[in-house]
């Protein structure tokens, strides 16, 4: 995971470099990427269109072997032999979008907290500027390094600068300095550091005329609470509508739909439990971490889709034209 980190955040800096817009970079970046493993996809959807196909099979034999393991096994694996499949054939792809989707989270929580730091910095030492030519919007989203929820501020707030290493702040305030934006670089030497410089100069700046307006929650809609467990807070200058959220959740269900409804009734309930848990995380992801990550998570969803739906075209067509050549040959 560590080594993919720092691929992807060269990648993406090398892209945005020409295209100039975060949004619009990570729609290409992540379209690119589910291109370069698509033929993994192409064999592992094969594999289990195949392994579908050999269920009934499989079930005889279990049930008639089911005394004898080791008969079991052999059998089983004669079987994935005569038929070409490999019950393991359609893993590869899902280790690897695992691995790519957490290097992505990572990736964007980076690039998020440089913005931030990027964000307040400059509208610290310059508080007459427009704040909102700081940020990089995307349709209704105002910063893509904010969550997209009428919950969540636009600018950076206290608690979402809190969580942001010192050795950020020091790396993108010498960068800053060095372009003349701001006066001079922080040097805060560790956690404890940072905790000192947010009660000491964020908070307070935080509170202040100049940016308080931009963090201020709708009257009577602050600090609301349902059950008394979940806490939240709707604000004047919200960053979003929670359109990504909401449809990465759609698009996960309907995409998990399209799977499980090739699925034998087994497979399907052995993986009905891991699917309710990528719709929480879904949700849970989109919701709570900034924008830009939502985005990718959405147009991977889609891309997911409209792959499944063409594989499935192509794979019929190719058993149709199989079919026809096999009567063909019949008929000579």
């Amino acid at each position: 995971m560590n080594f993919l980190n720092p691929i992807l955040l060269s990648l993406i800096k090398g892209m945005q470099a020409i295209i100039n817009n975060y949004a619009i970079t990570i729609i290409v970046f992540t379209i690119l990427i589910k291109l370069v493993v698509m033929p993994l996809n192409l064999k592992s959807r094969r594999s289990t269109m195949k392994m579908t196909k050999v269920q009934p099979q499989l079930q005889e034999l279990q049930e008639k072997y089911k005394n004898d393991q080791e008969k079991l096994s052999q059998k089983m694996q004669e079987l994935y032999r005569k038929e070409g499949v490999s019950p393991f054939g359609g893993c590869l792809p899902m280790i690897i979008s695992m691995f790519v989707l957490f290097a992505m989270f990572y990736a964007m929580r980076t690039f998020a907290n440089e913005q931030l730091v990027t964000q307040f910095l400059t509208f610290y030492h310059n508080p007459t500027i427009d704040p909102s030519t700081l940020t990089d919007g995307f349709l209704w989203i105002k910063n893509l390094w904010m969550p997209d929820s009428p919950f969540a501020t636009y600018m950076p707030d206290v608690q979402s600068l809190r969580m942001i290493e010192f050795g950020v702040w020091n790396d993108i305030s010498a960068k800053l300095a060095a372009a003349g934006t701001i006066p001079q670089a922080l040097n805060l030497a560790d956690a404890a550091a940072v905790n000192e410089f947010i009660e000491t100069v964020v908070t307070p700046f935080i509170a202040s005329e100049a940016y308080a307006p931009y963090v201020a929650p709708v009257a009577g809609l602050g600090n609301l609470s349902v059950l008394g467990i979940i806490r939240f807070t709707i604000y004047k200058h919200f960053n979003g509508w929670f359109v990504l959220p909401a449809l990465s959740i759609l698009s996960q269900l309907f995409m998990q739909k399209l799977t499980m409804g090739q699925m034998e009734a087994a497979q399907a309930g052995n993986t009905k439990t891991m699917m309710y848990v990528m719709t929480f995380m879904s949700l849970y992801f989109c919701a709570i971490y900034n924008s830009a990550f939502a985005l990718y998570w959405v147009i991977s969803n889609i891309y997911a889709i409209v792959e499944h739906v063409a594989f499935d075209k192509y794979f019929k067509a190719q058993d149709r034209k199989a079919a026809k050549a096999e009567e063909v040959g019949v008929l000579k």
